[in-house]
């Protein structure tokens, strides 16, 4: 009875721990390197279950679900650090954020309060994924578009303008 019930707190442990890893999405070329290498590894350590799971994973493909939002938000370039650290905090304590965003497709400049989830890394650029209050639906941000990090809500331009700190 007592080998069942660790059984099971192993496994909730485990399901815990992958719950809390943030979501990877990686281009076909990344994929295809990431395989060689795992295979290379695999030689050397044929037993290694962990290599076995992750090659037959990445055998599997499946482009990524977020490629094709990604070409669409066009990241024009690199995220200001002091406003990407900012984020990533909001994201890991849950904190909702109001923000000054530059949509790279449409030229667009709005202000919005999002409550950030996650962030995502694709083709070497940075996204956040938040709720968007302004549009009452999940969106995708391109780090590099978040031009400041508002102290106020929307519509006061009393602002922290974090990317000339």
């Amino acid at each position: 009875m007592r080998e069942k019930s660790r059984q099971q707190s192993a496994r909730k442990t485990s399901a815990a721990r992958r719950a809390r890893l943030p979501r990877v999405e990686i281009t076909q070329q990344e994929r295809e390197r990431l395989l060689a290498l795992v295979e290379a590894a695999r030689r050397d350590d044929a037993a290694d279950t962990v290599l076995a799971s992750l090659a037959a994973k990445l055998k599997a493909g499946g482009g990524p679900s977020f490629a094709r939002y990604s070409e669409l938000l066009e990241s024009g370039g690199e995220p200001d650090p002091q406003i990407a650290a900012r984020v990533r905090d909001a994201v890991e304590t849950s904190r909702p954020l109001c923000i000054r965003y530059t949509s790279r497709s449409s030229g667009e400049t709005t202000e919005r309060v999002v409550r950030p989830f996650n962030i995502h890394f694709y083709d070497g650029k940075e996204y956040l994924e938040a709720f968007c209050e302004l549009r009452d639906a999940d969106r995708l941000f391109a780090m590099a578009g978040i031009e400041a990090i508002l102290t106020e809500p929307p519509g006061d331009r009393e602002a922290d303008e974090t990317a000339d700190a």
